[in-house]
């Protein structure tokens, strides 16, 4: 598959004949579609259309998935984002997904551009909110775990989304294939842990975005505009959401932003205590829940790694490009399984 700058002209050839089956045959796109920042497993491009209707955003993000398997995560995706919307909270409506169809034979989402810019490039650009961030990001989380989740998991029923594809069982059970299909020692280990240390689960589950971070979430006159990327939702404790957050301030961001690493891991360092000081005092977390969530969603990335180098054939083994393979990421991942858990991780 080519990658996505050499599909950039091939993308744009054939998401202008899309738009026109779908909105009239005026439609066109102004301009050039300008790459963002981010995309940990997606690209994600902003465009501007002209002609559209009264009712429809002219100004739109294209979430392109990478692999054709992935259409499942559309539907889901964009049911959360949906229901979310008309809600009232300050998340991008999908007014057409790619059900039946494929842009540069992958799947994707249109959606609306809501104002601002992520936290990650305001950060950089406005050092000063630098104190203030993982305080946002923490009141942010806390208030999405406030939320009744009865209406958007009535809606994602209805959508055909399967609920229980969307708890911390569907993620131990890839680990389990993986680890029974590649009979890796240490993989074995990591999922009887898992397993025999999986707690019950609440019986008010919590919305948890999955994957809350600067990036994912945008500012606009110093207050946030929006939360995007709902690809990980989960149903479950709240600690899930903290212990994703906590092991992505760990690392740190995917690309190099121009800070020097000392710096950067300095800010990160102090990010990460400011962050989990505030969501102690924010909500009533466990501990031992955040080191057991941080290990199933490290140990998710380990799994699927460890396939990919096994040559595991299932569908939801890393291809090639998975950025959790890339040596500094994956150090990080083994050294929270290993701190977690004390298994020997002889397959890294």
């Amino acid at each position: 598959m080519k990658n996505s700058l050499d599909s950039h002209s091939e993308l744009f050839q054939q998401l202008t004949p899309f738009l026109r089956t779908k909105l009239g045959e005026n439609i066109s796109i102004s301009g050039d579609i300008k790459r963002l920042q981010g995309g940990f497993d997606t690209d994600t491009f902003a465009l501007t259309i002209l002609n559209a209707p009264a009712e429809f955003p002219s100004d739109l993000v294209l979430r392109l998935f990478r692999h054709p398997h992935e259409a499942s995560r559309v539907v889901r995706e964009s049911t959360v984002q949906n229901a979310a919307a008309s809600g009232g909270h300050a998340v991008p409506r999908v007014p057409i997904d790619s059900t039946g169809e494929m842009l540069i034979n992958r799947p994707f989402f249109l959606m609306e551009r809501l104002p601002g810019t992520s936290m990650g490039e305001t950060i950089l650009s406005h050092p000063e909110i630098i104190p203030i961030f993982p305080e946002m990001m923490a009141k942010l989380q806390a208030g999405l775990h406030r939320l009744d989740p009865t209406k958007l998991m009535h809606h994602l029923a209805n959508s055909g989304v399967e609920i229980n594809h969307m708890k911390p069982t569907r993620m131990l059970g890839s680990i389990t294939a993986i680890a029974d299909a590649a009979q890796a020692v240490d993989l074995i280990e990591i999922n009887e842990w898992l397993t025999n240390n999986y707690p019950k689960q609440p019986e008010i589950l919590a919305i948890c975005h999955g994957d809350l971070h600067p990036n994912n979430i945008l500012i606009h006159d110093g207050k946030v505009s929006g939360l995007i990327d709902w690809a990980t939702t989960m149903f479950t404790h709240p600690e899930y959401d903290i212990a994703v957050t906590k092991t992505i301030l760990s690392i740190g961001p995917p690309e190099d932003v121009g800070i020097p690493k000392a710096e950067l891991d300095k800010m990160l360092g102090m990010a990460l205590a400011d962050y989990m000081a505030q969501c102690h005092e924010l909500q009533d977390l466990d501990e031992a829940l955040i080191d057991y969530y941080a290990v199933l969603r490290v140990g998710h990335a380990y799994a699927k790694v460890i396939g990919k180098r096994h040559g595991v054939d299932l569908p939801y083994v890393a291809h090639d490009g998975y950025a959790w393979d890339r040596p500094d990421l994956f150090a990080v991942v083994t050294r929270i399984i290993g701190e977690t858990t004390g298994i020997d991780l002889v397959s890294a």
